[in-house]
Order: structure tokens, then sequence, then C-alpha cells
């Protein structure tokens, strides 16, 4: 399980950099993510964070990368992961990877306890990213879980 944003924890910018090639940090200070060709900008009543399983030829155990633009949003997705480890594992399989952005809605609140899956974000964050980005408007989530 590696915890924390990629200025916080190296560990973490180094499994986006190898691994998640499709995630990139554009603005570090508003915390605002390109995941693939889509921009997610920061907002303070619902935060994002991603939730990701990355698995290497040279490992034996998968490591479980949680990175939100809070530390309350990394709880938030650590509880998400421990409270869907069999339906993530039927979906995505046991020996596969996954990458999910979820949002956490309302933390000052709720604190990390209600959640929402705003979109499944495999494929492009575990692809190089190309070339201009499109923006997305928080609150306007794919759906909820």
């Amino acid at each position: 399980l590696c915890i924390g944003g990629p200025t916080s924890n190296r560990r973490t910018a180094a499994h986006l950099k190898w691994k998640l090639p499709g995630i990139q940090e554009i603005e570090p200070k508003t915390g605002m993510t390109r995941i693939g060709d889509v921009n997610y900008a920061y907002d303070k009543q619902a935060p994002y964070v991603v939730l990701a399983k990355v698995i290497g030829p040279e490992q034996s155990r998968p490591v479980f990368l949680v990175c939100g633009q809070k530390a309350i949003t990394n709880q938030a997705a650590v509880r998400y992961l421990v409270t869907r480890e069999r339906r993530l594992a039927r979906t995505y399989g046991v020996n596969s990877r996954f990458c999910l952005l979820l949002r956490v809605i309302n933390p000052e609140v709720y604190g990390p306890d209600v959640v929402e899956l705003v979109a499944d974000v495999t494929e492009a964050a575990f692809t190089a990213l190309s070339g201009s980005a499109e923006s997305h408007e928080a609150g306007t989530g794919v759906g909820a879980d």
C-alpha cells in the first residue's frame, strides 16, 4: 500500500512515473490533475483521489496506490478499497490492474464516509499522455457508487 501525493511521498512519485504514465499533476499548488486527456480541477466540496492497483511482471504482490488531493481523500479511498475488496476482485480479477478516480463528497461535513466513483480511468492512467487536454468540471461525475 502506497499512500500520499507525489510531492509528499517519493514512492508514490516513482509509481506514478513508472506504472501510471497517464496520470500527471499539472499544477500541484492548485491541485489540478490530468488523467489521459482530461483535467480534473480541485474542488473543496468534492476533492478527488486516485485508487490504483499496479502489478509488474517482477512483483509477486500488487501495490495499491492511493493518491488524493487532501489527506482525508486518502483515508476515504482506503475505506473504499477495504469495503469493496471482493467486488473489485470480481470486476477486475485478482491478478489484474485497475485505476479508479473517486471523489469525496463534502469532506468537511461527512469526513471520509461519502465517496463517489467518478470514472474507471484504467486505460488512460496506464497509457502515456498525448497532446492537449480537455477540461473537466468538478461535480459532473460519471456515476455514483
